[in-house]
């Protein structure tokens, strides 16, 4: 079965990258209103409705921002192009800083996004005064400065990588056909020769021999499915291409390989490094070439384009050629302004906290606070951080409080603040709370509220953002409160590895999914357990080894827009959670703060993914 999102893109897509979007069997629908070729009329509306193709590096969240420009990812759909053939359902939390998606937008919301890494395969020829490294010939280029630095995922730094590690890497390519890395995850060993992906520049082309080469690479595409069917390779294209091994011997046996050619007269908003500049009217981006001799510039003027410069364009396809009516020049992360923007969650200290599950640094003494203070921080609390991204996390410029969500229940840890004991208010987290008369009490008396006191409470928010609280639960001192980290481990030593900066100490941890002998630097988990804010130093009780092979789709983070069971947001992926088994909780306790690991399936409801969740867990109860 033709995958919906492969008619959609194929009078749009004009990218001919490393980083091409799927066209593919299988998956859920997608939304029947967004079928429609660019410039059509929406059925009964009588008014055009437009497509646009997009393909950039993601640089934050609150919606997914491409290259600084946000895109509303309320009805968007998700998959991972682990096999071009058949790409895998995802969730919105499968969104990483600095990977390269593809998608389509119409009118204004992303509705499609599709995970591809540029290059998977193990390292070799680590050149750390260069930089750089190679993964079966193909340079990799790591950066900490420039519009899109280096993301890092298992290990902190090209100085924590090892020949023999295995990597899966997204960037776009340079005019030396080298990969400017925007994001680097380690994986496990135990995954190398698995889902080989190659991709660059064709040269070299035998067709009679079905040969090419990829720098000093044969490639043999003898027994490759060619996508889209009916392509015809050419000496210059750049390509994609997976295996389900390891080129032997020099030879790299691909079972695909795709190249996208341009779409004629299809709208395309494109972001990446310039690879060859001519002039204004004449350079190219990921292979697509660009005119920007009509353009309107943001953020630059034409005697910043050069070859290297990262560049966002927004225009037409006309005679393959991009006809840019925008373009932005992003020389720093901080004309990309790389931002977050949801409910903290694996809060440690202001040094080490996540949101949307990227790691944010705020400890700087010149970070700027609105709305709170640093005392403020703490898992649930809303917020909106701006600042540059670094190795694997992003340092704080600003941090702004916000109100949770009108008229829906929410659920709050931390420690009071200002207690006013005749109007009943008090702060934490930023935000602003107020007893209720009948307020439910456990854990102790009213008497016992005292600033310093940790409480939960549970309440809803008014149109001042004012939270009356119905519930209040006393906590005990924040040293015997547990908290979860998850991510991919780097470090393993007999008894601790780090994760997220913070060394996790499991001797003596109960194991979930496997045992320790299991556990190795790149591996996904989960650990609970006990962390000291100031060391950083988190004494697990529980790690459970992620199956990176688990069917349906898996997401953890905080609640949000919480309506019903059925009706619920978990780092901004809609969740449907009426049928599911709960653990260390039940549907009862649902309520916006309250963090989750969830695991189902992604179902199409009127047109929007929703996972069908059937296994619901409690993390911060």
């Amino acid at each position: 079965m033709t995958h919906p999102i492969a008619p959609r893109l194929a009078a749009t897509l004009a990218v001919l990258s490393l980083a091409v979007l799927a066209a593919c069997g299988g998956g859920a629908g997608a939304d029947p209103s967004a079928a429609q070729s660019p410039g059509s009329t929406a059925p009964g509306t009588g008014t055009a409705s437009v497509s646009t193709a997009v393909s950039g590096t993601i640089t934050g969240f609150g919606s997914v921002i491409l290259d600084g420009k946000k895109y509303d990812d309320s009805s968007t759909a998700v998959q991972i192009a682990t096999d071009p053939k058949a790409p895998d359902a995802g969730a919105l939390t499968d969104l990483k800083l600095g990977m390269h998606i593809e998608g389509v937008v119409k009118d204004g919301k992303l509705l499609d996004a599709v995970v591809h890494a540029a290059l998977s395969g193990v390292v070799a020829n680590i050149d750390t005064a260069a930089a750089s490294f190679t993964v079966y010939g193909q340079t990799v280029k790591v950066s900490t400065q420039g519009a899109t630095p280096t993301v890092w995922d298992g290990v902190a730094d090209l100085a924590g990588l090892v020949a023999g590690d295995v990597v899966e890497v997204h960037g776009s390519l340079d005019a030396a056909k080298a990969l400017n890395a925007t994001r680097i995850e380690r994986k496990p060993r135990s995954e190398a020769g698995k889902a080989v992906r190659l991709g660059g520049v064709i040269t070299s082309l035998d067709t009679p021999a079905k040969t090419f080469k990829l720098n000093d690479m044969v490639v043999d595409y003898s027994a490759a499915q060619l996508m889209p069917d009916g392509l015809v390779l050419a000496n210059g294209q750049l390509f994609e291409a997976m295996a389900d091994s390891a080129p032997v011997a020099g030879v790299y046996k691909p079972k695909t390989i795709r190249v996208q050619k341009a779409g004629e007269g299809g709208g395309l908003e494109l972001g990446g490094r310039i690879m060859a500049f001519v002039s204004v009217a004449d350079f190219t981006v990921s292979g697509q070439h660009i005119d920007a001799s009509a353009a309107t510039f943001d953020g630059g003027t034409v005697a910043d384009l050069a070859t290297g410069v990262t560049v966002a364009a927004e225009g037409t396809v006309t005679t393959g050629v991009l006809k840019a009516k925008k373009l932005r020049v992003l020389k720093t992360s901080t004309d990309v302004a790389a931002s977050l923007k949801g409910q903290v969650t694996e809060f440690v200290s202001a040094a080490s906290f996540k949101l949307r599950g990227t790691v944010v640094d705020a400890s700087a003494s010149g970070v700027v606070f609105t709305g709170g203070t640093v005392a403020d921080l703490g898992a649930g609390a809303w917020l909106l951080v701006k600042g540059k991204v670094s190795g694997e996390r992003i340092t704080a410029d600003s941090v702004e409080f916000q109100s949770p969500p009108v008229d829906k229940p929410v659920t709050l840890k931390g420690e009071v603040r200002e207690f006013d004991a005749a109007t009943g208010s008090f702060h934490f987290l930023g935000a602003t709370l107020k007893l209720a008369n009948n307020v439910v009490v456990e854990g102790g008396a009213l008497v016992n509220l005292v600033n310093g006191k940790r409480v939960e409470a549970t309440g809803t928010p008014g149109a001042d953002g004012v939270v009356l609280v119905s519930k209040l639960v006393f906590l005990g001192d924040l040293a015997s409160a547990a908290s979860v980290l998850g991510g991919r481990l780097s470090s393993l030593g007999t008894t601790s590895f780090k994760l997220a900066g913070v060394t996790v100490n499991y001797a003596g941890a109960v194991f979930e999914g496997g045992t320790a002998a299991n556990l190795a630097d790149g591996v996904p988990v989960l650990a609970k357990g006990v962390v000291n804010g100031t060391s950083r130093v988190m004494s697990a009780t529980w790690i459970e080894i992620v199956a990176a092979n688990a069917s349906g789709v898996r997401l953890s983070g905080a609640m949000g827009d919480y309506v019903s069971a059925a009706d619920f947001r978990v780092g901004g992926q809609r969740v449907d959670a009426s049928a599911a088994v709960f653990t260390d909780g039940v549907a009862a306790d649902l309520a916006n703060g309250r963090v989750l690991d969830v695991r189902g399936s992604v179902v199409d409801v009127a047109g929007s993914k929703v996972v069908k969740a059937t296994q619901v867990r409690f993390l911060n109860k």
